[in-house]
């Protein structure tokens, strides 16, 4: 095989293997599982009361008659992962739909591909895949499949790392807002009365950030790859104590398991887990040859491109610059197609603010309908329900100049939003100001939907904070479009 020979290839046990299939089997079916009382909105087009903005492709499959069976095809494929049932099928099959709706609707659809959760379930699925895939038919590549995996794991924590400490993180503009802002911290009304400039918020700061930076670093090679899963597992496994964030811990957990050894602590932990829930490794079957020779080179070409496109990303997003139109096309369209992001979740921009939505009944007081409740089945404690609303709201932040973008998706957002008739929904943008002795929440803008007119209506309440201005210290500019990281002309 090219060049493989010469090179020290990372290696993973098939018993450990088994454990990272048969754990993502089970988050991906508490995933869709948590998700059934709220399918049609994540999962319909808008032409039936979903969040995806309508399309050929999007009414041919998100609609009330075909989505059932695929949902129902996705959950068996996710439990065939758990119990090692025809794994290469069930893992084609949830790779294709984790693709399609976490990946193609990321641009299309409110709730975003369901953000950072959505973009790990696809990755980890992909991951599952291509190890399933060359156990059986291309045992020569599997090798070179682990080290592509762990390359562009430790690409995507290095450049959520550095792109946090250009956010602010160092500038008191971090976990704080995060963790006490009522949409997204669990105990957000305990960490809202300590000052902002308390020790522990900047110790945190610094470890979010620097955690990523050099973790996602010892990720890059074989010989410290270990301690950087090992550092980055550690450090979800306290996030999943403070921030709503569905399953995307537990899954980012799973994906540092790609970073042990055989012969491991971690690996001996997963032969006893394997033995315990009876999960069987892949059984390898004839090579193919054409796989080996095809997967070997894709492997290549994406390891070379990889830094070409994160290095191009960031000159977007921090220079505020564009390349030259032809190379910015084939920039944004490579990351597009490979799901390849700048992974800003949890940056000022996102969480310095939250939206309480408000019935206006026509006559009488308003009626609060987002109640964040710290977990449960009801709509607004769902981290994809957080997602899609914030994500309505960011449209003014990311394409302030687009206000028709803006209102089309806030209209969209409004139509699930189920109201007595002659109601208007009033969806009340609240800033999360920072004191010497708490933080506030100080409401600054009102807009008022009234879905049967197609018509919105905004209030200024304070001119505190501008909605559609980036936070302090933050690089957030105009975007060209969506899914494109380069400014607008």
């Amino acid at each position: 095989m090219i060049g493989l020979d010469s090179l020290s290839l990372p290696t993973l046990s098939a018993d450990l293997q088994a454990m990272v299939r048969s754990a993502y089997g089970a988050l991906m079916a508490v995933t869709l599982l948590a998700a059934l009382p709220h399918w049609r909105r994540y999962f319909l087009g808008e032409r039936w009361g979903g969040y995806t903005e309508s399309g050929a492709l999007t009414d041919a499959v998100q609609n009330p008659f075909v989505m059932p069976v695929i949902l129902a095809i996705w959950l068996a494929a996710s439990l065939s992962l758990v119990l090692g049932r025809e794994v290469l099928v069930a893992a084609t099959i949830n790779l294709a739909f984790c693709y399609y709706f976490f990946n193609r609707l990321r641009w299309k659809s409110v709730s975003r591909g369901m953000g950072a959760p959505g973009f790990i379930a696809l990755w980890l699925g992909a991951a599952v895949f291509l190890l399933e895939l060359t156990t059986r038919y291309a045992p020569a590549v599997r090798e070179l499949v682990l080290l592509t995996l762990r390359v562009d794991f430790g690409a995507i924590m290095l450049s959520a790392g550095l792109y946090k400490l250009a956010a602010g993180y160092r500038r008191r503009n971090g976990m704080e807002l995060g963790m006490t802002n009522p949409e997204w911290g669990y105990w957000a009304g305990y960490w809202k009365t300590w000052p902002s400039d308390h020790a522990l918020f900047r110790f945190l700061n610094e470890m979010a950030w620097g955690t990523e930076v050099v973790c996602g670093t010892l990720m890059l090679f074989p010989a410290t790859a270990a301690y950087g899963g090992a550092g980055i597992l550690l450090s979800f496994i306290f996030i999943a104590t403070q921030i709503r964030l569905g399953f995307l811990c537990e899954m980012v957990i799973v994906c540092c398991l790609l970073f042990f050894a055989p012969g491991t602590l971690v690996d001996q932990w997963a032969v006893q887990a394997v033995q315990l829930i009876g999960a069987q490794p892949a059984v390898v079957a004839e090579p193919i040859a054409a796989i080996e020779s095809s997967l070997t080179l894709a492997l290549w070409v994406y390891l070379v491109c990889l830094p070409l496109v994160r290095v191009g990303m960031f000159y977007n997003q921090l220079k505020h610059r564009g390349w030259p139109a032809p190379v910015q096309r084939a920039l944004d369209a490579y990351a597009n197609v490979f799901g390849l992001i700048l992974w800003r979740v949890f940056t000022a921009d996102v969480v310095n603010f939250f939206v309480r939505v408000w019935e206006q009944p026509q006559s009488g007081a308003r009626k609060l309908l987002s109640e964040f409740r710290r977990t449960g089945p009801w709509r607004f404690s769902q981290v994809a329900e957080c997602i899609a609303l914030t994500s309505v709201f960011t449209t003014l932040k990311y394409y302030p100049s687009n206000r028709a973008l803006f209102e089309a998706r806030l209209l969209r957002y409004a139509r699930t939003i189920p109201t007595m008739a002659g109601s208007t929904l009033v969806f009340e943008w609240v800033s999360m100001s920072a004191t010497t002795t708490s933080f506030d929440y100080v409401p600054v803008a009102e807009f008022a939907v009234n879905v049967e007119a197609k018509s919105v209506r905004e209030t200024a309440l304070s001119s505190q904070v501008n909605v559609r201005g980036a936070a302090p210290f933050s690089p957030v500019h105009e975007g060209l479009r969506p899914g494109s990281y380069a400014p607008r002309r």
